[in-house]
C-alpha cells in the first residue's frame, strides 16, 4: 500500500497543476408576431428560448469546456384557441473554441432530461418525456474584462418517447420538434 501511495505521488507530481476557473454562459431568443387580417380573428405567434450553462475548462488553454446546461423553450400559437409546447431540458454541454482568442465557438448539448407540456386546441394537456439535442455556433468577442458577448445560430431538436395524459395514462409515442433560431449570447470567463 505504501509503494502504491509513493507511485501515485510521483505520477501526480509529473502533471502541472493549474487553477480551474469556471465558465458561465447564457443564450436568449424572443420573437412575437401579431397579425389581424381584415375582419378575421387575430393570430399570434410567440417563441421564447433561453439556456444557462456552467462549466469548467478541460484543457489548460481553455479551448474545450465541459458543462451542465439548463434550457427552456416555449412555442405558442394563438388564433381563436391557443396551442402551446413548453419544454425544460437539462444535460451535459461540450464547447470547443475554434481560434486562439476563443471568440469563435461551437457547442453540442445532449439533454438527458427533456420534459414538455403540450396543450392543443381544445385538447387535454399532456406531459411529454424524452431527450433533446442542441448544436450552436457563434462569434463571441470580448466586451469587458471577463465578459464576452455575441450572437449564435442554434439547431435544436427534441424527441419525445413518452406521453402522459390526465396524469394516469402513459403511452409510447414518437413526437419531435426541430427548430433553427438565432440567439443573443453572453459568457463570463475568468482566464
Amino acid at each position: 500500500m505504501k509503494k502504491l501511495f509513493i507511485l501515485l505521488a510521483f505520477v501526480g507530481a509529473g502533471f502541472r497543476a493549474h487553477a480551474v476557473k469556471p465558465v458561465i454562459g447564457a443564450n436568449a431568443f424572443y420573437f412575437t408576431d401579431d397579425f389581424t387580417y381584415g375582419s378575421g380573428s387575430p393570430s399570434q405567434y410567440k417563441r421564447i428560448m433561453f439556456d444557462l450553462t456552467a462549466g469548467i475548462p478541460l484543457t489548460k488553454k481553455g479551448s474545450v469546456v465541459l458543462g451542465w446546461s439548463y434550457g427552456s423553450y416555449s412555442f405558442t400559437e394563438t388564433t381563436t384557441t391557443e396551442t402551446s409546447l413548453k419544454v425544460a431540458d437539462m444535460g451535459p454541454k461540450l464547447t470547443y473554441y475554434l481560434d486562439k482568442a476563443r471568440t469563435w465557438e461551437t457547442s453540442l448539448t445532449y439533454n438527458l432530461i427533456s420534459k414538455g407540456t403540450y396543450a392543443g386546441a381544445g385538447a387535454a394537456e399532456t406531459e411529454l418525456r424524452g431527450t433533446s439535442l442542441k448544436f450552436e455556433a457563434g462569434y463571441m468577442p470580448q466586451m469587458w474584462e471577463n465578459v464576452f458577448m455575441g450572437a449564435k445560430i442554434n439547431y435544436y431538436k427534441a424527441s419525445f418517447k413518452e406521453e402522459i395524459t390526465g396524469q394516469t395514462a402513459l403511452a409510447q409515442v414518437t413526437h419531435s420538434r426541430a427548430v433553427i433560431y438565432p440567439t443573443f449570447a453572453v459568457t463570463f470567463r475568468w482566464d
